[in-house]
């Protein structure tokens, strides 16, 4: 006969734990002005994933989802992190959504159009002191340039992509302090394409977290220098409700 005590703890190792999920779905979204692009949505169907995740998910800060990738942890069930990039002046429409449904964001900027008064389309020092007074927003490095000289290719000589790769990321980062106070622990590849050279380069200068654009769930197999993300332009309310609640 088998003490109570050894069978309760045997059961406990047998029965898979259903209170925490491996996997997260980490959201991308570009902008919501109905503009003729492949990344625009149109703000309606914005709000909508946005209730359906108020409801029905466990959406996370950046910084909370970081706390578990550096512990090694499982996420909870439905876990979502939503994320935007390229600070179109737009993101003040969805700001004012995403603050109606009290949910955290990451935003990722590409820091030579910030606050800059030639960048007509893109957010203003004055929209970003604005942002700045919400707590559940968290701010993230999307380059300097966001040039397509960034992908690994486009440069013939190696050595001559790497120059410009320390270039953009030194100019990112001084931009960024100026703006922020501090300087940024996650970045966003611009076009979601990285390289080794990328990344070690970005681990080498702090940054905790990297983000892609090549959609898979992340979990404990996944590499943190290339965290794949769900565009969010690409997918209704309901395919969304499929994607969270099948991770």
């Amino acid at each position: 006969m088998i003490p109570l005590q050894r069978l309760i703890a045997l059961l406990l190792i047998l029965i898979p734990d259903t209170a925490l999920a491996a996997s997260a779905t980490v959201i991308g979204y570009h902008r919501f002005d109905g503009h003729r692009s492949s990344m625009s949505m149109p703000l309606a169907e914005f709000e909508a994933h946005l209730k359906y995740l108020k409801e029905n998910a466990n959406v996370i800060s950046m910084d909370d989802f970081a706390g578990y990738v550096r512990r090694g942890e499982s996420f909870p069930p439905r876990t979502v992190v939503i994320t935007i990039d390229d600070g179109w002046s737009s993101v003040m429409d969805a700001f004012a959504l995403l603050k109606k449904y009290d949910l955290p964001f990451t935003l990722f900027l590409p820091m030579a159009y910030m606050a800059n008064p030639a960048a007509k389309r893109n957010l203003t020092a004055a929209e970003i002191d604005q942002l700045k007074t919400w707590p559940k927003v968290t701010f993230a490095d999307h380059s300097y340039s966001h040039s397509s000289r960034l992908q690994a290719g486009r440069n013939k000589n190696h050595e001559t992509y790497l120059s410009f790769l320390r270039q953009d990321l030194a100019a990112s980062r001084q931009r960024f302090f100026e703006l922020f106070g501090y300087y940024p622990k996650y970045y966003a590849y611009p076009y979601g394409h990285t390289n080794g050279s990328f990344a070690a380069l970005l681990q080498e200068n702090g940054y905790e977290l990297m983000f892609t654009t090549d959609y898979r769930p992340f979990d404990g197999n996944v590499d943190p220098r290339a965290i794949p993300r769900l565009g969010g332009h690409r997918v209704t309310a309901d395919r969304l409700k499929e994607i969270v609640e099948g991770n």
